[in-house]
């Protein structure tokens, strides 16, 4: 026998003896643990399996976004435009509602009684949710509750599981009718745009800028959205928070607007729609810096309340709003075409001279309100003045806006000398009075920080032989003739442009050649109040003689000091400006829109003041209330 089978054996010695009382008592020890283990297994699966797999069930792990507070937007004095809100909703988590049909159709029920919306459309969204496998979303019932439906859903919720009353951010515009056109609102993300968002990081529910400042500012206005993640019970509750990442306030916009004066000149507007013999439908203005593009105020009438976009109660008045094709009040008419009128013969003043057709002294007899040209084709042209304005030169033919001088400036007057910009050639000079048109601002957009904005139109031959073409048109119709260069000339025809394109180009004929691009907002502020950036102004140079355009000046200066412009006459306030008066028609009926357009003061420009009616003459409406306008500004704004 080996030494190691007497060792194992165990021998005498004591060093060498196995513990076998230890040994023992582990292994009671492990049967006594496992043991315990089963039993409690056993319950957990067997006894009180159901419990778990109930609790597994109902406890779920419920993330969500937490939507960020939307920045402000102030005036260029600080002043609040908008304040945050909550805009009650309404929410279903398909998941969490009862497995029971019986007890779904009951919550439906109950939401159909609190919120008017009907049983069968929330089952039906609940269902698709489902089979798109989307049980977990929480989805909408109804958004923009009112403080009514909503105080009753709260007190419901806690008898229907899986519903629930959200608040998410929203929006209480200034009740100013005056500013709508130039907030512009918020509101639920459309279908279409959904994945774009998303994409963008976008929660579901989140509102996004549909309009105005808040669509063309909405990275800077939103801010970041947070999240949360917890454990809720089937109704809802919180069991237990896990974590959390606060939200990121949106940054506040300061405009270069000045709320007094906007206020002050849309009640101006509104009062001076029927201060002659026109009773205007719509009107606008526009007052800017000529140097900078900064906007101090953008008008549009007939205006409207900016919360019928948020506000249920007022569903009626956007309904109202939305139907009026009239007076079209949801149409920034500062941003809309019309004929510009003399206005456009800035334009026509600026070619002529640029192109050596006039020089300041060129004179012409206007000694009868007509004046019949005989066309190439034998064709007799009459052309017409609105009065007889005898021995007239640049300065005098702006001053009193004579239609004849200008005629001669652009399509030339056949038969007495004058051949105009084409050198006879009607076409090219239409051509050719569109390119300094452009270089002016006029057929393109302005760049202005709101939306909504048109284009207008600067005819030429080609314009108008793809636009007059398919049904209804003749091959005629295409064919450019000598009338439409004529009509070109004093701004009326085919021409079109927009009350911020009319100001933009007063404002380079005032800084001498610099095309400015105007702007609403002046800086980016972060929720701390640090600047995040201020806009620089953008200046194009127009490549313009700026020894015309100060002739042209002094044409606009006699217009207010001895002209037609008159009635913008204001003390103490130097101004120069040029007035407007477009006629067009309107299911046959002849009808005229007015303007007037300047800056003051004439020897060191600082203001363009642009102002538009639909309806009137430019000298009688237009003018003083432009001059009314610069008399505020110069007592109450600082540039």
């Amino acid at each position: 026998m080996s030494v190691l089978d007497e060792g194992f054996r165990g021998g005498s010695g004591g060093s060498r003896n196995r513990p076998h009382g230890n040994l023992s008592f582990l292994r009671v020890s492990v049967f006594v643990l496992f043991g315990i283990l089963g039993a409690r297994l056993f319950a957990m699966q067997i006894v009180d399996g159901a419990d778990y797999a109930r609790r597994s069930r109902e406890n779920h792990i419920f993330e969500q976004n937490i939507l960020p507070t939307r920045g402000l937007i102030v005036d260029r004095n600080g002043e609040h435009l908008v304040q945050n809100v909550g805009v009650y909703k309404a929410t279903l988590v398909p998941e969490l509602l009862p497995e029971k049909p019986e007890d779904r159709r009951a919550i439906y029920q109950k939401l159909e009684e609190i919120l008017q919306v009907p049983a069968a459309e929330i089952q039906a969204n609940v269902k698709e949710n489902e089979d798109k496998g989307q049980a977990y979303l929480e989805m909408t019932i109804k958004d923009r509750l009112t403080n009514e439906e909503a105080l009753k859903l709260d007190e419901a919720t806690t008898d229907m599981p899986g519903v629930k009353l959200n608040i998410t951010p929203g929006r209480q515009y200034v009740d100013d009718d005056a500013l709508a056109h130039v907030l512009g609102y918020i509101g639920p993300q459309f279908k279409e745009n959904r994945d774009v968002y998303r994409a963008q990081g976008y929660a579901v529910n989140e509102p996004v800028g549909v309009a105005g400042l808040e669509k063309q500012y909405e990275k800077d206005l939103r801010g970041t959205a947070g999240y949360s993640a917890s454990e809720q019970d089937a109704q809802g509750h919180l069991i237990s928070a896990l974590k959390t990442k606060d939200p990121v306030p949106g940054n506040t916009l300061q405009l270069s607007i000045d709320k007094g004066l906007q206020d002050y000149i849309y009640e101006l507007l509104n009062d001076s729609m029927s201060m002659d013999s026109w009773n205007a439908r719509v009107a606008a203005a526009v007052v800017m810096n000529p140097k900078t593009g900064q906007v101090y105020s953008i008008v549009s009438v007939p205006g409207f309340n900016p919360n019928v976009f948020t506000d249920p109660s007022l569903q009626s008045t956007y309904e109202q709003l939305n139907k009026d094709e009239v007076h079209t009040p949801l149409l920034n008419h500062a941003l809309s075409p019309a004929a510009p009128g003399s206005t456009f013969k800035l334009v026509t003043a600026t070619a002529a001279l640029s192109e050596g057709n006039i020089v300041p002294s060129t004179s012409w007899n206007v000694t009868s309100t007509v004046l019949e040209i005989k066309g190439e084709n034998g064709q007799i042209y009459p052309l017409y003045d609105w009065r007889q304005h005898g021995w007239v030169n640049l300065y005098s033919a702006i001053a009193w806006s004579s239609n004849i001088y200008f005629y001669m400036a652009s399509c030339g007057l056949y038969g007495y000398g004058p051949k105009g910009l084409g050198n006879g050639d009607s076409a090219l000079g239409a051509v050719i009075l569109g390119q300094y048109a452009r270089r002016l601002g006029f057929g393109g957009s302005s760049g202005i920080d709101l939306d909504g904005e048109f284009d207008g139109v600067i005819p030429d031959p080609a314009w108008k032989a793809k636009a007059h073409s398919g049904p209804g048109f003749n091959p005629e119709d295409r064919e450019w003739y000598y009338s439409d260069t004529c009509f070109m000339g004093i701004g009326q025809g085919d021409v079109l442009a927009t009350p911020i394109q009319v100001a933009r180009m007063t404002a380079a004929v005032a800084n001498g050649g610099k095309l400015v691009t105007p702007h609403v907002v002046d800086s980016v502020v972060s929720p701390d109040g640090k600047t995040v950036r201020t806009i620089q102004p953008e200046l194009k140079e127009t490549g313009l003689n700026p020894t015309y355009l100060a002739e042209i000046r002094e044409g606009m200066h006699e217009s207010v000091t001895q002209g037609a412009g008159a009635r913008a006459y204001q003390a103490g306030i130097d101004i120069a400006g040029k007035t407007g008066t477009a006629e067009f028609f309107e299911k046959g009926v002849k009808y005229q829109h007015a303007w007037f357009t300047g800056f003051a003061p004439f020897d060191d420009p600082q203001v363009v003041v642009t102002v538009y009616f639909d309806l009137g003459v430019g000298g009688d409406k237009a003018a003083p209330v432009a001059g009314k306008i610069l008399d505020y500004f110069m007592k109450n704004v600082k540039p």
